[in-house]
């Protein structure tokens, strides 16, 4: 028996419209649902737990995210991200008033998601930065499209462990959008939709081997 597609998300709000529409087997995939917790090091924990309890075929992290500036997503985007890296890694430097990241150094560097590129004719696929801190004002690196809470670290562990793993996001908001203006469940409807179509076009990945 093929073991199962495991589902992590940061929040049970989160899970909730996504296991009402997929249940617990869906395009030929049994699922397994698990809740996280918020941040890098509740997200670090839960993703090893499910990976050495359960041997998941494949580690899915699905949630919401707000959108960076300069890389025109919109409210109910539904994208994979193709890299990510723990933004707010860093220390603030009283001597200038700055925050000064360690994301140049080797300890720190960007996680690679191997397995989304198969995926790319159902996807656009971005590169993510994570922050324990979100809608911070940290200084932009790179191309990265999109900030989460949990990615970096849920990357880093299941890269560590050589289990095979997405992530997929829907943008609940612009970073620095008044929380008030967040269309939270507009992007969960989105998201449900998004794992679906996940889970349908799902490469072999030799899920049946692992």
């Amino acid at each position: 028996m093929t073991n199962p597609v495991a589902i992590l998300t940061a929040t049970q709000l989160e899970q909730q419209p996504l296991r009402a529409l997929l249940g617990d087997s869906y395009a030929g995939h049994e699922l397994s649902w698990h809740v996280g917790g918020m941040g890098a090091g509740a997200t670090a924990a839960a993703t090893l737990k499910i990976i050495r309890d359960h041997r998941p075929a494949l580690i899915v992290q699905a949630g919401i995210a707000g959108a960076l500036p300069r890389k025109h997503l919109s409210v109910a985007d539904t994208v994979l991200v193709g890299s990510d890296y723990q933004a707010d890694l860093g220390a603030w430097r009283p001597e200038t008033g700055r925050f000064e990241p360690f994301d140049p150094l080797a300890e720190a560097e960007t996680v690679v998601c191997p397995y989304a590129e198969p995926l790319r004719g159902q996807f656009r696929i971005i590169c993510a930065r994570s922050a324990n801190s979100a809608c911070s004002p940290l200084p932009l690196r790179g191309s990265e499209a999109l900030e989460s809470m949990e990615g970096a670290a849920f990357f880093g562990v299941c890269a560590a462990e050589k289990a095979p793993f997405l992530q997929v996001r829907s943008v609940s908001n612009h970073v620095g959008d008044p929380r008030g203006q967040w269309r939270i469940p507009e992007a969960l409807d989105a998201l449900a939709q998004g794992l679906g179509i996940l889970l349908k076009n799902l490469p072999d990945y030799n899920l049946s081997k692992l």
